[in-house]
């Protein structure tokens, strides 16, 4: 009887175990940090505000050398954004999304200042863009929220 019982906790415990194991799956991410969230929130505003402003004005007026300084500021924001997700540990995912950013940042600006204009369309596409980017990092950041 004793045998029997034991076989039988056993084959339980062998079943529950792999059950676990195969149902279950540990992810390690970075814990949630407020002041990443507000910087982030922050910057969307900022960078929408830079293209809401650009689309304001007449495009025969939209030259780079208008919007050069405001490019240097918000990349400097990206920058310091970027270097706050590197610090952070199990953060790679946070990290990589804002170095995307900043490659689409920079992209951004080397376009501009190539045309040296920019037309309605590509500032409407940019802002897109950029709602959608900023918006999944903020999302993922309240994710980890406790």
């Amino acid at each position: 009887m004793l045998k029997a019982t034991i076989k039988m906790i056993s084959a339980i415990a062998v079943i529950l175990a792999l059950s676990l194991a195969s149902g279950c799956s540990l992810n390690l991410v970075s814990d949630y940090d407020r002041a990443s969230q507000q910087q982030m929130m922050k910057l969307m505003q900022k960078i929408d505000g830079f293209y809401l402003h650009m689309q304001h004005v007449d495009v025969p007026k939209r030259q780079y050398s208008h919007y050069a300084s405001s490019y240097l500021n918000i990349e400097v924001e990206v920058n310091a954004l970027l270097q706050r997700q590197k610090v952070r540990a199990l953060n790679e995912l946070t990290t990589k999304q804002v170095e995307i950013l900043l490659q689409l940042w920079q992209q951004g600006r080397k376009a501009h200042q190539d045309q040296n204009s920019i037309s309605d369309f590509i500032i409407k596409r940019r802002r897109s863009e950029y709602q959608r980017v900023l918006l999944a990092m903020i999302r993922g950041e309240k994710s980890k929220a406790p």
